[in-house]
């Protein structure tokens, strides 16, 4: 901003954000009565133009937390809800038999006094019944689910790891579970529920900080699944390493796979397209050539994550049909990785007042990176773990999954 000779603004980027250098006060004139200056400050923080372009009051969009589409992912299949139809059906029933059948044998047998007997009898008998019912439906054993999204920043042959771990506990009975972090830095929260619910959360936990990580106990009831988010953070050795070139109308792509685990289902998200890398083998550094043309971004996302608005409706209601789980979790984790492309492309100009609106923790969405040039490489690893898990209690079942999210400067690209 200004001139060659004379700056008034410098920017630059670093690592996945980007530093500004004002070299002018903004406490002097003429900036200072400047009628804009609203608009200067907006633009430089990335802040709504609704709040400064209306007298009105300033209204959150309706949205929902992507965080109940994680929980569709990891939360048990063993528990199944009883549909509304079968619901009504055991009504009726229980309705019909202490009502006319009750009062059509009891006049038959000329006994209508005996009502007071067979009445708590039938009571009794559908409360068995509807439990019987849902300990089928709903009982298991214990299960502890994670999901791991993991953010590398390189650093030489360093790497900065920024980590989401979501973990989901299913409990056959009212307990309390422990649970640690050994991360040199890191939080536990609840499950978001956005703001149609107030961006409230509905788990019990009780949460010590402990320098800067955390001890905690949460509470889960009988027969439910509950989701808790760990955010942490911790430098270790780069554990991939990605570069990528334009040439000649292809991308030439070289992957730094420095794991012991070989990469499944692995991506390149490019200039808006999506690229099947297919499986990168472990300790090895991989070159592949694609074509510049692929699978739009917008339609990859809109495939894999056009059900997450009823996978989180369903999820939250006790009763109904058992389809909000979603199955293709690798897939549906890396569409909600670019989550900000549901919106209507029409009017990308207006983020705000969307009803596909899904309310994502900062730096979840990757989309400003693809904006900004840079290739992307989401890398699937199953039954892996980068950490160790955060449960201090035992599981019958469990499962640990990780999606690497690696990005880079595109060099040679038109």
């Amino acid at each position: 901003m200004g001139s060659a000779s004379n700056p008034l603004a410098l920017a630059a980027r670093r690592g996945r954000g980007q530093i500004t250098a004002l070299l002018f006060s903004t406490e002097m004139e003429p900036f200072l009565s400047w009628k804009n200056r609203p608009y200067f400050w907006a633009k430089m923080i990335d802040m709504p133009p609704e709040l400064v372009s209306s007298d009105q009051p300033y209204n959150q969009a309706y949205g929902q937390s992507i965080d109940g589409a994680f929980g569709a992912m990891i939360d048990s299949k063993q528990v199944r809800k009883l549909p509304v139809g079968w619901l009504l059906v055991l009504l009726v029933a229980y309705l019909v038999v202490i009502g006319p059948l009750d009062q059509y044998w009891l006049k038959k047998i000329n006994k209508q006094m005996l009502t007071w007997l067979t009445f708590p009898a039938y009571v009794a008998c559908f409360s068995v019944l509807i439990y019987l019912i849902g300990y089928k439906l709903r009982a298991g054993e214990t299960e502890w689910n994670e999901l791991h999204l993991v953010d590398v920043m390189p650093i030489g042959q360093q790497a900065d790891l920024r980590g989401r771990t979501y973990a989901s506990v299913y409990s056959p009975v009212n307990a309390k579970y422990k649970l640690a972090s050994e991360q040199p830095f890191a939080a536990l929260r609840g499950e978001s529920a956005g703001y149609g619910a107030g961006g409230q959360e509905a788990s019990r936990a009780t949460v010590m900080q402990k320098d800067n990580s955390f001890q905690a106990e949460i509470s889960v009831p009988v027969w439910t699944s509950q989701l808790y988010v760990s955010d942490w953070w911790r430098r270790g050795e780069l554990p991939l390493g990605l570069a990528v070139t334009g040439q000649g109308g292809t991308w030439q792509i070289e992957v730094d796979n420095r794991l012991d685990q070989k990469l499944t289902n692995a991506k390149l998200i490019v200039q808006g397209e999506v690229l099947e890398l297919g499986e990168l083998p472990p300790k090895q550094v991989t070159k592949l050539t694609r074509a510049e043309s692929g699978r739009s971004l917008r339609s990859f996302v809109k495939t894999h994550a056009d059900h997450f608005q009823q996978a989180i409706n369903q999820r939250q209601q006790a009763f109904g049909g058992n389809t909000p789980q979603i199955y293709d979790v690798p897939n549906s984790t890396m569409a909600a990785s670019f989550i900000s492309q549901m919106r209507d492309s029409q009017v990308p100009q207006q983020p705000y007042n969307n009803n596909l609106n899904f309310i994502a923790p900062q730096g979840m969405d990757l989309s400003p990176l693809i904006d900004r040039g840079d290739a992307v490489l989401l890398a699937w690893v199953g039954d892996y773990s980068p950490v160790k898990p955060l449960n201090r209690f035992g599981a019958r079942r469990n499962r640990r999954d990780t999606l690497w999210r690696v990005a880079a400067a595109v060099k040679g690209a038109q």
